[in-house]
């Protein structure tokens, strides 16, 4: 008898995650593997036409299922696909679309060169169409095919029919479109929409060219009858103007001060700011909540200039919550103080000073700026290397102090009683605090609580002038789209938001508006960048160069360039996450556009804040993705516009925070139960209890209060490093352009692993750069800049059996 023919066992996957295993014979060819999968597998049954995928590869149809390189763990990856009817003649590619698409270099891995092949065949395979547009839809809607190998979780080898849990990543290269996240327009209409697999903005002949000048209103009425002429705006809420309040110096003011200001051209005040001004001097605690742009800066920095200037020995403490706003907060004093004939040294210290210049700010700054992490982990803990400034300090000032919420907000609550209680119980020191806030419900009690405070003085009576401001509300259009094959049934799908904010940005570049577009996530940030330059340079290419990126990562260096060039004028506009919400001054701002809720309505406010300032009309455009919370904005505007604003919680009981500051309090100094529950409240006693049963604290034998003494014995040299307040990773991968050997950035480690892995395209500032090199030995990941049109991210799958399934069904 004839030995029977060997046979292999084949895993199938399909891209909504079903999978099917199929046996065939070794001398079968993938085309009998793709008729086995038609009759079986429903995936296929859907979507009649399909390619088959191992590894990025296409795998032929005469290819024989023995020659197939496939170990345990890998699997083939089945992909639909849509072609038009026959026409006559086969597409002709735009002699500039194929310039704009060489062949993919050699540097690019093996796996992607060969799927962008399988798709440029794909692409010449199409028959000719009417609308050239309408057959390139129809290619990129279909999934972009992955890499099909796995890792599983448990002992190498186990069978999967042991009932194991399994979980893998999956690296896929994105074009652009297939998920309601990434950038792309479904449907026939010439809706503008990029492609990042072909590298060109489709319909770019639609867009606009024009680059005549425009204010917010005319662009309005612009994006009316340009690109918002498919409905996409939905509501425009006007805001009216705001007349200005005045108020003269206030008369506790010395006759120096007032020449000071009068030469720098200041007069005359804003109402807030004369009642804040004289609040301060007036030794009261006080919190000023008035609007974005309102010049509350001047209602901290005049009574501690003027307090400063007079007692040579008094200090400021100056605390904000990035390093950002400290660095617009030195510019901002260096030019006041010029006015002054007292030299006043004003210093930042955070985690950007130079070693070497600490001891000298230690021991010569009387206007110290810093952030709470610094006062965490330096001030606090060496408190004694600071005593000059903490002996003599007069003013605490915080601003932004509506950043200060959650966890955040709860470590620093226990930071700032940790100061107060060394300035007091140490150093006789009872400094007057001065908060501000832009976008706060409830500013007074929130400060009160934030800092123990027992009584805080209220401005919010806004005296400063505001523009009338336009704020539009914007919808991506809906448009058809064929899903599972020509059989499939259609379905509705909105285009991509990312797409349509980088034409709202474009818009706004071309016409001479000065621009901020939000994004929640530093990809989304890259991605409108890339997006946007590559339609200026069709609309606009001498403003390709005009607009960056500004986000966390960048090193110090970076940002403080941006930050000028934003501030001078240089750059027309940047794609930002949240790290420009806050009051940083970057000059003045047009519109600001607004890539999908930011998650709450202070932030958007204050987002939109950032437009308008110095009294100037101005425009702001929320942009909605397709879920559920954006498009309930989109349909209830009153919910949004009439919604008010959150209250700022802040929860300083929280025992476990107050435990690990408690140790961090007694390295500091001592507790001592009967003064110290002053700061740290009634359950002082109880924490205390705790962290002495843990071998964190014991009580000090010696002293005229030796009961209730108890000094830090921890395992720790110095707790506070062990602490982090804002749940941030201090272990940090950087990013080294191989070319030049430059540090491009620093990405924290837990993201670094699905962002710079070996075969990645990162993007900086736009531009791809492909990951060669991932050390962790160094944490550094080696790079180089590639002209590709695609980019990688990562998707994580879990599948799970249960285990004894049979024995609970009996």
């Amino acid at each position: 008898a004839p030995m029977a023919q060997e046979e292999r066992e084949l895993q199938v996957r399909a891209l909504d995650g079903r999978s099917t295993a199929v046996t065939l014979a070794a001398a079968a060819s993938v085309r009998d593997l793709k008729a086995a999968l038609r009759g079986s597998f429903p995936p296929a049954q859907i979507s009649n036409s399909f390619h088959l995928f191992l590894k990025g590869a296409k795998l032929r149809l005469e290819a024989e299922i023995g020659s197939l390189a496939i170990v345990k763990g890998e699997f083939i990856v089945l992909v639909p696909f849509t072609r038009k009817s026959a026409q006559p003649s086969p597409v002709a590619m735009p002699a500039e679309e194929q310039s704009a698409n060489p062949p993919i270099s050699q540097e690019v891995a093996t796996g992607a060169n060969s799927a962008w092949q399988d798709i440029m065949n794909d692409l010449s395979s199409i028959p000719n169409s009417t609308n050239a547009d309408d057959a390139l839809k129809d290619l990129y809607s279909s999934s972009t095919p992955c890499s099909g190998s796995y890792a599983e979780d448990g002992s190498a080898g186990k069978s999967p029919s042991t009932g194991c849990s399994r979980k893998r990543r999956k690296l896929c290269k994105e074009n652009g479109n297939g998920s309601s996240d990434t950038p792309g327009v479904d449907g026939a209409s010439k809706q503008p929409s990029m492609n990042k697999k072909s590298g060109f903005v489709r319909s770019a002949a639609s867009s606009c060219h024009d680059k005549h000048p425009l204010g917010p209103a005319e662009m309005v009425e612009h994006l009316k009858n340009g690109l918002g002429k498919e409905g996409q705006i939905v509501h425009i809420e006007e805001i009216p103007c705001r007349r200005a309040s005045y108020s003269e110096l206030p008369r506790d003011l010395s006759e120096v001060m007032r020449k000071a200001l009068e030469s720098i051209g200041i007069s005359r005040l804003y109402s807030h700011q004369s009642e804040a001004i004289q609040s301060s001097i007036s030794g009261k605690h006080v919190v000023v909540a008035t609007s974005t742009s309102s010049g509350k800066s001047l209602c901290y920095n005049i009574p501690v200039l003027e307090s400063l200037s007079q007692d040579l020995m008094s200090c400021a403490l100056y605390i904000f919550p990035t390093k950002a706003l400290a660095q617009d907060q030195l510019r901002t004093i260096v030019e006041m103080k010029k006015a002054f004939h007292t030299d006043i040294n004003v210093s930042i210290y955070d985690g950007d000073t130079p070693r070497e210049d600490r001891l000298w700010i230690r021991d010569n700054a009387r206007l110290l700026i810093t952030n709470p992490d610094m006062l965490h982990v330096s001030v606090l803990p060496c408190h004694s290397q600071f005593q000059r400034i903490l002996s003599n300090l007069r003013y605490i000032v915080i601003d932004e102090a509506h950043s200060y919420k959650g966890v955040f907000g709860c470590h620093t609550a226990l930071i700032l009683r940790r100061l107060k209680r060394i300035c007091s119980n140490i150093y006789g020191c009872h400094p007057t605090f001065t908060f501000c806030t832009a976008t706060s419900a409830n500013p007074r009690e929130h400060v009160m609580e934030l800092a123990k405070l027992d009584n805080v003085g209220l401005i919010q009576n806004d005296g400063s002038p505001c523009g009338s401001k336009y704020f539009l509300l914007w919808n991506p259009p809906l448009h058809m789209k064929k899903e599972g094959g020509s059989q499939g049934s259609s379905v509705t799908r909105r285009s991509s938001p990312i797409v349509e904010v980088s034409y709202l940005f474009s818009e706004m570049v071309q016409h001479g508006l000065r621009c901020i577009a939000f994004c929640k996530t530093r990809k989304l940030c890259e991605l409108v960048l890339s997006y946007t330059r590559e339609i200026l340079e069709v609309t606009g290419k001498e403003l390709v160069d005009s607009i960056c990126v500004y986000r966390a990562g960048y090193i110090a260096e970076d940002r403080r360039k941006i930050e000028a060039d934003l501030f001078e004028g240089k750059l027309c506009g940047v794609a930002a996450t949240n790290a420009l919400e806050l009051g940083i001054d970057v000059g003045h701002i047009d519109a600001t556009l607004h890539l999908g809720f930011p998650g709450s309505v202070a932030s958007l406010w204050q987002q939109a804040g950032r437009s308008g300032r110095r009294a100037k009309q101005s425009l702001a455009i929320y942009v909605a993705f397709e879920g559920p919370l954006d498009q309930y904005f989109m349909k209830s505007p009153d919910k949004l516009f009439g919604k008010p604003i959150e209250h700022c919680q802040v929860d300083s009981h929280n025992p476990k925070v107050l435990g690990q500051h408690i140790a961090c309090a007694a390295y500091e100094h001592p507790i001592c139960l009967q003064y110290d529950e002053n700061h740290f409240g009634s359950t002082l006693d109880s924490i205390v209890t705790t962290l002495k049963d843990k071998g964190f604290l014991v009580n000090n034998p010696s002293g005229p209060f030796s009961s209730t003494m108890w000094n830090y014995i921890g395992p720790e040299k110095n707790p506070s490093q062990t602490v982090s307040i804002r749940a941030i990773e201090h272990d940090k991968y950087k990013v080294i352009d191989k070319l030049n050997n430059r540090l491009l950035e620093e990405i924290e480690e837990s993201k670094a692993f699905f962002q710079v892995y070996e075969g990645a395209i990162y993007m900086h500032q736009g531009v791809n750069y492909l990951v060669e090199e991932f050390d962790l030995s160094s944490r550094t990941a080696f790079c180089r800049k590639v002209d590709v049109k695609y980019y990688t991210k990562t998707r994580d799958y879990t599948d799970i059996n249960v285990l004894g399934g049979d024995f609970v069904c009996s």
